[in-house]
């Protein structure tokens, strides 16, 4: 899925980073977990993996791709079946496409064709969910399908803040819905939906902390707002949603994250040159925190995150960014 400061491309580098530490595989948290990018790869590390976030689309992610071991065999059979529903107008087609007509008040996130592809699906499996049709790892693994599927074919330059106002290639292409399968890990994982101060009160000791933080003050859920609305669903009610784009009624969730919050031996914390906190600053902030006021600090140069093109009156000064690794010990 595009997300902003989705690791993929930089897991090589937070790993062999790890690998430099020499601290013994064993348990972590994934603090911020996203889209669960690094929980998986720490997964297949062999690494007894906590992770944590606020957003519901996040936890679906946790869920499916870092807890989940198996799958059941019948998976692409239940994906093809949800993505052959007759299409229908739901709250998708209803608020984020022109088939909502007054309603959507004009919004081109989605055409009338994928938006009622979208809404039957996630209908039909929440449908699946109550007549117990379908076991809980498979949910949460045709559920992250959908959102992922949804974003392909999503009218946005990246992030769900705005739509493009003339419809992109991708959002012509016909909705799918194709499950991952999941990795066998070597030790059990755990998702938590919270905040993840709470969450390091709820897990207690680990060897690891993995801390990515958000880069600005806006949070994650008005630039993802439909995708976190897919993952909680809309049942007998439908989702409060305020604005010009569709937000999420009510306050964003913020993290009241620090540092006494975890019990952990040692921290691993990811910050770009994208943040508004210098480098600098978070090395003195590392370095009281550290246990013998040492920080090991490690930097990587990689292919900035862009939301669209450039183009006429918009240019961006920069394409690449740097990718700090930060690793202390705490205890």
């Amino acid at each position: 899925m595009r997300y902003i400061g989705n690791k993929t491309r930089l897991l090589p580098f937070i790993l062999r980073t790890l690998g430099k530490s020499e601290i013994p595989v064993g348990s972590v948290h994934d603090a911020f977990a996203g889209t669960a990018s690094v929980s998986r790869a720490l997964k297949v590390q062999g690494w007894r993996v906590h992770s944590s976030d606020l957003l519901m689309s996040s936890y679906v992610f946790q869920r499916a791709y870092v807890v989940a071991d198996c799958a059941d065999p019948l998976l692409d059979d239940m994906a093809g079946e949800l993505a052959s529903v007759i299409p229908h107008e739901g709250f998708i087609s209803r608020n984020f496409s022109p088939a909502g007509g007054n309603e959507s008040k004009g919004r081109m996130y989605f055409t009338p064709a994928n938006a009622g592809r979208i809404d039957a699906a996630r209908e039909e499996l929440e449908r699946w969910r109550a007549a117990g049709k379908v076991g809980e790892d498979s949910y949460y693994l045709l559920l992250a399908a959908i959102i992922e599927g949804a974003d392909r074919v999503a009218n946005t330059a990246g992030v769900y803040a705005s739509y493009m106002k003339r419809w992109q290639p991708n959002a012509r292409r016909s909705f799918a819905i194709t499950p991952e399968r999941p990795v066998k890990g070597a030790q059990p994982a755990r998702a938590h939906l919270m905040d993840a101060t709470e969450a390091a009160k709820s897990i207690g000791a680990v060897d690891l902390l993995y801390i990515d933080p958000p880069y600005n003050s806006r949070q994650y859920v008005a630039y993802y707002h439909i995708p976190e609305i897919l993952a909680r669903g809309w049942g007998e009610s439908d989702p409060a949603i305020r604005g010009k784009v569709g937000l999420l009624a009510g306050e964003e969730g913020r993290s009241q994250w620090y540092h006494a919050a975890t019990s952990a031996s040692h921290a691993l914390v990811s910050f770009n040159s994208e943040g508004h906190l210098a480098p600098e600053a978070l090395l003195s902030l590392l370095t009281k925190a550290s246990s013998d006021g040492k920080v090991a600090h490690f930097s990587q140069r990689y292919r900035r995150y862009r939301a669209d093109s450039d183009r006429e009156g918009r240019h961006y000064h920069r394409d690449i960014a740097l990718e700090h690794l930060y690793m202390v010990r705490l205890r």
